[in-house]
């Protein structure tokens, strides 16, 4: 054999066990999506940096849906009807990011010994006005959007 052929064989090989290596590590996405399903909003995004496929998983409208309304108490509108209007101004994903999240955030406390202590402390539920005002926010931060687009254009 000469050293070309050689070279062939050999490249051929290490794609091949490339290959098996990336087949081993990637996780079937609905396996991936049922455990995503299951995580806090943290964890979710931590798990977007771990590859490219997690990242595509984690960004799915449908795990940023669960983790809002796991929060929500009754908002007084349908869910069909909340989220069609979610959606149609720029997802979960994006009102928790801008809206809810900033929500959940722990306040600093009076004093340097909490009355609580954060274990103890349960997940606040968001109540009506909560998600009414993140939902107005979100619907006022869309249409400034529109507008800008608008004005570029003429």
């Amino acid at each position: 054999m000469n050293s070309g052929e050689e070279n062939r064989k050999a490249k051929k090989a290490k794609v091949s066990d490339d290959s098996e290596r990336e087949k081993s590590v990637y996780l079937d996405d609905n396996v991936l999506f049922e455990v995503l399903k299951h995580v806090d909003s943290r964890s979710l995004a931590v798990a977007g940096c771990v590859s490219k496929q997690w990242n595509k998983t984690a960004q799915d409208e449908r795990l940023w849906e669960l983790i809002c309304t796991r929060q929500w108490a009754n908002t007084g509108c349908g869910e069909q009807q909340l989220r069609s209007v979610v959606l149609a101004l720029g997802g979960f994903r994006r009102l928790y990011a801008l809206y809810l999240w900033p929500l959940s955030k722990p306040h600093a406390p009076s004093t340097s010994w909490p009355a609580i202590p954060h274990v103890l402390r349960s997940k606040p539920r968001w109540g009506k006005d909560e998600v009414h005002l993140s939902l107005s926010l979100l619907s006022i931060r869309f249409y400034e959007k529109m507008n800008s687009r608008k004005a570029k254009n003429t």
